[in-house]
C-alpha cells in the first residue's frame, strides 16, 4: 500500500512538471485572434480614410464634366486634387493605393504641363 501511494505521488509530481513544459494552445489561439482583430481594425481604418477622401473629392470637385469620366474620378484626377490640397506624394499613394512611383510620375507630368502653359 505504501509503494502504491509513493508511486502515485511520484507520477503526479512528474505529470505536474510535464504540464509546465506543454504548449498553451489557448494562449496561441488568443494571440491569433488578437492579430486578426488588429488586421481587421487596420483594414477598416484604411477603408474609412479612402472613403473620406473620395467623399471629399465628390463634394469639393469641379463640375461633373471636368472631374468625372463615366461616373468615377480617374486616378490621376484624384492624385492631382489631393496634391493641390497639400498632400505629399507618399500620402496620396497611401490614400489611393497607387504605387508611389506612379503617383510621382503623374504629379511630375502635371507640373510640366503647368510650367509649359505659362510660357
Amino acid at each position: 500500500m505504501i509503494y502504491a501511494s509513493i508511486s502515485l505521488i511520484v507520477i503526479s509530481a512528474v505529470l505536474i512538471v510535464l504540464s509546465f513544459f506543454q504548449r498553451d494552445k489557448i494562449k496561441e489561439l488568443e494571440e491569433e485572434v488578437e492579430q486578426l482583430s488588429m488586421e481587421v481594425v487596420q483594414d477598416k481604418y484604411k477603408l474609412e480614410r479612402k472613403i473620406k477622401v473620395l467623399e471629399e473629392e465628390l463634394l469639393v470637385g469641379a463640375s461633373p464634366s471636368e472631374s468625372f469620366k463615366s461616373g468615377q474620378a480617374s486616378e490621376e484626377e484624384v492624385a492631382i486634387s489631393l496634391y493641390q490640397k497639400g498632400y505629399t506624394a507618399q500620402q496620396i499613394a497611401q490614400f489611393t493605393s497607387t504605387p508611389l512611383a506612379k503617383v510621382q510620375t503623374m504629379l511630375q507630368s502635371v507640373q510640366k504641363k503647368g510650367a509649359n502653359s505659362y510660357e
